[in-house]
């Protein structure tokens, strides 16, 4: 920063207009004779003149020291795109947008509305699917039989039920292919939302149309959405909500968590949207500030949005496992990768101090793509609405953990480390596996893979009835392997108090009907989520692992009495503990989230032994895991929804920029 003698009271002034506004911490370290660059958010930074074209990002001159310059000159680097802006006196009165305070406190007081929603909303509905999972699978439920002659003969003395059962009447492999016939008429009636990138987008989208801003083509080409006045929000997610429902309902492989998520997405969408919550806002005051230039206020928009959406992700999480830090963390992880830089064009004329020759250079803008931690109030509002969300559930549905472990000792955890690791690396190559799977199924439903023959039949299928075949496919195999239907956790937690006594042989062939009809249930069109698929696949590889393991050191010390003494040799940690490693290993590496994998678990068991071995095993899996999909497919993984938590089946498409657009809305098949 350059700062001559003769402006000290100048500057004095300016630190004293950085302190009222909070950025003090900008100016902590100037001095004469030096210059300082001030890391400054885009939202927060005030209008700024002479920009030129640099590749694809805004640049501002700089003058010269010989040049006639301001009393002072600030310059700042932007994180979100590479921008340099200058300062100038006449705008550095405005240091912070109008109306910050109000715009945090709607930011938090929406976080805490949408926890609040959002678990009632996943109360609700897991409500549900344990109603229509009884309702086939269990002793039926009862329902009020309400004739009217029957009430008014016994004058309301006594009320007549019905039980409503059909495991008595309908063989139990038919039972998921209801399942799939409701999804599908549902995909018949009207589309769903997508999953979570193309959710992003359409926020995104959203978000440019409010500020009036010129929406880029490239996203236009990605999402083909209606303004949203103009389309029925509340319809396309409960139809959603309704095909989840039924999938799970019915025993299909998958799980309730992404549900979950795309739950608490759609319900921070809802408040976005709505008239009548915009008109309540207005006691936080305008969120708008029309001094601001056209790419400081889209990004703000966009930056406000995302973080509502990321809010209602978190609280998703939060209620589906009863996990509050795990949410956190799934937001900052997870949904976190989907949220990349946009590209929009600028308005021509936008900014009044260029002159003819620097407009005609200006094309576009960079917007979005910081992370959300980088702002104290993002990480606010995302616990918030985790908290609220785990709070609120836990109200409704009580304290229940979703994983359950029982009672054991870890014998020697330095000594064992390097079978957890190697159980690690076990997990990466089955998650990759595990995506190559679903991938090669969903390109085979869309008549894509496979001999002529079967892409012929495929591509003459409605996308409506692609959910029956997966559906049929669950059925046929539990005939054989009835643990691949989703029952909750129930097989899972066998694993993890060691009351399932499965053979080796058996749990690899469960490992591998747990893969395949999961590949197939959400490739097909089948709303779930796999997140619970994925902790399923680890637990039994672990418990796998840990039988292998054990009998081969037995048979090791009655051939080699001698090897008797050493530690490892003599029993090794208990099956659950090897179950549990494995559980949050797939799940790191197949959604490339060790850290959320890591929490998940231990919030789940609330057991702090497992934590070091856990987060050393689930590292190595998801490294192992992006070796073997780049060894495999480098760009497999770009364009595999499951690995995305992107639970929606859609067409992909080829296009240049993966990381903006890679799917496209399968209208052929509507």
């Amino acid at each position: 920063m350059l700062l001559r003698s003769s402006n000290k009271q100048k500057m004095c002034r300016l630190i004293l207009l950085a302190l009222l506004g909070g950025h003090c911490h900008a100016f902590s370290s100037m001095h004469h004779g030096h210059r300082q660059r001030l890391k400054t958010p885009l939202a927060m930074a005030p209008p700024v003149a002479q920009e030129e074209l640099n590749g694809g990002s805004i640049i501002k001159d700089t003058p010269s020291e010989e040049a006639v310059v301001p009393d002072l000159v600030v310059e700042a680097e932007l994180p979100i795109m590479a921008t340099s802006i200058i300062l100038t006196p006449s705008s550095t009165n405005r240091q912070l947008p109008s109306n910050w305070l109000g715009e945090k406190l709607y930011i938090l007081s929406t976080a805490a509305l949408i926890g609040i929603l959002t678990g009632t909303n996943i109360a609700v509905f897991k409500t549900a699917v344990e109603l229509v999972r009884e309702a086939l699978y269990g002793d039926g439920i009862i329902l009020p039989f309400l004739n009217p002659t029957l009430w008014n003969e016994l004058k309301g003395e006594e009320i007549l039920t019905i039980t409503l059962r059909t495991s008595e009447t309908i063989p139990i492999w038919l039972i998921p292919a209801f399942g799939g016939i409701l999804v599908g008429l549902l995909l018949k009636i009207g589309e769903m939302p997508p999953g979570l990138r193309d959710t992003v987008k359409e926020v995104d989208l959203d978000s440019m149309r409010a500020t009036n801003a010129t929406l880029p083509d490239d996203l236009l080409a990605c999402v083909d959405l209606t303004p949203a006045p103009q389309r029925n929000d509340f319809a396309r997610f409960s139809r959603k909500a309704l095909a989840a429902t039924v999938t799970l309902g019915t025993g299909n492989s998958l799980g309730p968590e992404g549900p979950s998520v795309e739950a608490g997405m759609s319900l921070s969408r809802l408040l976005m949207n709505n008239k009548i919550f915009e008109k309540v806002s207005w006691v936080f005051g305008t969120l708008e500030d029309m001094e601001l230039s056209e790419v400081q206020r889209v990004n703000r928009k966009v930056a406000r949005d995302r973080l509502l959406l990321a809010c209602g992700a978190a609280a998703g999480v939060s209620a589906g496992f009863n996990a509050p830090l795990s949410g956190v963390f799934f937001a900052l992880e997870i949904v976190q990768n989907s949220l990349v830089p946009i590209d929009f064009p600028l308005k021509q004329g936008a900014n009044i101090s260029l002159n003819a020759e620097q407009k005609s250079e200006i094309q576009v803008a960079t917007v979005g793509g910081e992370a959300l931690a980088l702002q104290q109030i993002n990480i606010s509002a995302i616990l918030l609405a985790s908290v609220v969300s785990a709070l609120t559930i836990q109200l409704l549905l009580g304290n229940e953990l979703a994983l359950r472990l029982g009672s054991f000792d870890f014998k020697n955890p330095l000594i064992e480390l390097p079978l957890y690791l190697l159980l690690g690396a076990f997990a990466g190559i089955t998650a990759a596996l595990f995506s190559g799977v679903a991938q090669l199924s969903k390109s085979m439903f869309d008549g894509e893979e496979g001999p002529e023959i079967v892409r012929d039949v495929f591509k003459g299928i409605p996308k409506y009835a692609k959910p029956v075949i997966a559906s049929l496919f669950c059925g046929i195999v539990s005939l054989f392997v009835p643990q691949v239907l989703f029952f909750g956790y129930e097989t899972l937690n066998g694993l993890f108090l060691n009351s399932n006594f499965f053979s080796t042989e058996y749990l690899l062939v469960l490992l591998a009907a747990k893969l395949m009809t999961t590949a197939v249930s959400a490739s097909s069109g089948l709303v779930g989520g796999t997140f619970a698929p994925s902790l399923f696949l680890g637990g039994v590889l672990g418990a796998g692992f840990h039988n292998v393991v054990a009998d081969s050191l037995q048979v090791l010390v009655q051939q080699h009495p001698e090897l008797s003494a050493y530690p490892i040799v003599q029993g090794i940690s208990g099956l659950p503990a090897f179950a549990m490693v494995g559980a949050a290993s797939v799940l790191a590496a197949l959604f490339r989230a060790p850290l959320t994998a890591s929490l998940l678990l231990f919030e789940c068991t609330r057991n702090y032994d497992v934590i070091l071995p856990l987060m050393a095993s689930a590292g190595v899996a998801s490294l192992t895991g992006d070796i073997v999909e780049k060894w495999l497919d480098e760009e497999q993984r770009e364009k595999d929804p499951v690995s995305w938590g992107d639970l929606a089946t859609r067409l992909y498409e080829d296009v240049d920029d993966d990381a903006l657009c890679i799917v496209n809305d399968d209208k052929e098949y509507k």
